[in-house]
């Protein structure tokens, strides 16, 4: 899988510190605590069984590299530590992650192979719902969404 999203800048100094922000994030991320590679592990399980037309016997739109591409950069910027998400592939050929706690507090995020992300949720008596271009960062807006799902202690 390789990286969707390009560079923050283009001088020697936003190169560099790109390639140490890379480094810091592998080291943490070889960490149990912080390891994003069960994520990942289920994104390419997942990929291998959907990329191919009908791979669910009912016409289902293959997973496009794109797709695979977008959800795995969409992993990589979760936050160090933040809960991960199940991941499934859509008949409409997009992945979807998915976080719950109960059948009334639960959220699901799918990624387009055009790097648009669309999300609906269950937060209780709420149920936000939206879309956004995906650069290469999660919005606070979503990520306060997980949060909502994955962290609260309600």
């Amino acid at each position: 899988m390789t990286n969707a999203i390009a560079s923050r800048g283009s001088s020697s100094t936003a190169a560099y510190i790109d390639q140490v922000d890379y480094e810091n994030q592998l080291n943490l991320t070889r960490t149990v605590t912080f390891s994003k590679q069960p994520a990942i592990d289920e994104l390419a399980t997942t990929w291998e069984e959907c990329r191919a037309p009908n791979w669910d016997g009912y016409d289902a739109y293959p997973v496009k590299e794109e797709t695979l591409n977008y959800a795995y950069a969409f992993i990589q910027a979760l936050p160090l530590g933040f809960p991960l998400p199940s991941v499934s592939a859509e008949p409409d050929g997009y992945l979807a992650f998915d976080w719950f706690r109960s059948p009334y507090w639960t959220i699901s995020v799918s990624v387009s192979p055009e790097a648009v992300i669309y999300y609906a949720a269950l937060l209780g008596d709420s149920d936000p719902r939206g879309s956004e271009l995906f650069l290469g960062e999660i919005s606070k807006r979503l990520l306060t969404l997980i949060k909502e799902v994955a962290l609260a202690t309600h």
